[in-house]
């Protein structure tokens, strides 16, 4: 007696799965192709690039600052976006060499921020009271290519982002399942898969 098997190729949750996998990231896939056409060909159509107006502050102390952590409140207090999950880079003092003995560097510490329109880089050498700001004011196309790349977007777009990734997956399994029912047959599939794939890796190695 022959086994009945499961014709994947056919079944109804296979196709509703394709579906709703499509539907449900349809704004988001629009969102990623726009952004991606638009900053694929913005230098041969009159479109505009990304662009940030650049500016430096400075900020004066009355007190050196005691810590890493007193960089971050004091810039969270004068620029609210960007920081809540910015890091402090520290370097550590360095002792060069000179011509008439040795000289200590002191230590920097050094914080960047980033947000959908703006970023924010800080830095504070140890024992000053001066801390130096690079502001980055950042136009439309910028931030959508910040938006496009997930920088300044905060964790409910990274997950949206790894929701959009699974449903890729879904629509990739779900497409090579129903191929042999509405396009012809597995061999064929199986020749265009595989010439497809060696087209990307050529493309992108060369």
């Amino acid at each position: 007696m022959k086994t009945k098997k499961l014709p994947l190729h056919n079944n109804k949750w296979v196709r509703r799965i394709h579906a709703w996998a499509g539907f449900a990231t349809l704004a988001l896939m629009l969102i990623y192709g726009l952004t991606g056409l638009w900053l694929q060909h913005r230098a041969v159509l009159p479109l505009p690039g990304p662009h940030t107006d650049k500016q430096s502050e400075t900020l004066t102390l009355t007190a050196p600052l005691v810590d890493p952590a007193a960089l971050t409140t004091l810039l969270q207090q004068h620029y609210s976006d960007g920081l809540a999950e910015a890091r402090t880079n520290v370097t550590p003092p360095q002792i060069l060499p000179t011509p008439n003995g040795t000289l200590t560097l002191p230590a920097r510490w050094e914080l960047k921020g980033v947000s959908l329109s703006e970023s924010l880089a800080a830095s504070y050498v140890v024992g000053t009271l001066e801390v130096r700001i690079e502001r980055q004011q950042a136009n439309l196309a910028a931030s959508l290519n910040r938006l496009h790349r997930g920088m300044g977007t905060g964790l409910s777009w990274q997950l949206m982002g790894d929701l959009a990734a699974l449903a890729l997956l879904l629509l990739a399994l779900t497409s090579l399942l129903m191929w042999n029912k509405l396009h012809g047959p597995s061999r064929r599939g199986i020749t265009l898969l595989l010439g497809g794939a060696l087209a990307t890796l050529l493309i992108a190695l060369l």
